[in-house]
């Protein structure tokens, strides 16, 4: 079975020693930036801004779901208003970002969805990595991949 490309950038992302051609101040520099780009896609759920999405989000973007489903950009973000209403509040934690190059990292982290729910709000934790390129002098995350944490 083929891998998909973003797959393999995040496994050589998570295999790779640092890299030698960036330095610290340009990967502290891209680690400030795309922690404020993962801030800003867990804003969305404040905000119901689906705008950041079509923005921080590439065309060619591929999302592994916690249940093994796969989704494009577009079956992403149309997915989001039903998250708004099951959701009563979802936060980010555990964030780190690791740099490859000047115009590849990966994210990985630990949010929680707190559902809502007729028994009362319900939490649920996932893990997730999110492949993120630079194009054009814009940041954009190429692929996520999340787990459901038991």
């Amino acid at each position: 079975m083929a891998l998909p490309g973003s797959v393999v950038v995040s496994l050589l992302a998570l295999l790779s020693p640092p890299p030698a051609d960036v330095s610290e101040g340009d990967r502290r520099e891209i680690v400030r930036t795309l922690e404020g780009l993962e801030g800003e896609w867990f804003q969305v759920y404040e905000t119901h801004d689906l705008s950041v999405l079509e923005r921080l989000i590439a065309d060619d973007f591929v999302a592994t779901l916690a249940d093994g489903a796969m989704r494009g950009k577009r079956e992403h973000i149309v997915a989001y208003p039903a998250d708004f209403e099951a959701f009563a509040a979802v936060t980010n934690s555990e964030l780190r970002v690791r740099v490859l190059t000047r115009d590849v990292a990966v994210a990985t982290g630990l949010y929680t969805a707190t559902l809502r729910g007729n028994q009362g709000p319900a939490a649920t934790r996932y893990r997730y990595t999110d492949t993120w390129l630079l194009r054009h002098g814009s940041w954009q995350c190429v692929a996520t991949h999340e787990n459901r944490l038991e």
